[in-house]
């Protein structure tokens, strides 16, 4: 079973107290691997609801869910580069 995104968090939180780089890498592979299952989420339903998504209406049920979408790709893409940050100061170590 795989971890919860709180889950990973927390254990991204331990490895980078601990300054465990490769359990840092590990994690990180994780959640790119989780980011490219979104990106294809987000071309799939790009190409199924572009157009019906109206720029003057954004209350609709098919925005809300590409706007849930989008916050958590966009806390997934910053958990990310922390996660480079933290490799490269340790690794400079």
């Amino acid at each position: 079973m795989e971890l919860s995104k709180q889950e990973y968090l927390d254990k991204f939180s331990l490895c980078a107290y601990d300054q465990d780089v490769e359990a840092l890498e590990k994690i990180k592979a994780v959640l790119v691997k989780e980011r490219t299952v979104m990106d294809k989420w987000f071309d799939k339903y790009l190409d199924m609801f572009e157009r019906k998504m109206s720029t003057e209406d954004t209350e609709t049920p098919i925005w809300k869910l590409y706007k849930t979408k989008s916050k958590e790709y966009s806390e997934l893409n910053g958990i990310i580069k922390t996660a480079d940050i933290y490799i490269k100061k340790f690794k400079s170590v």
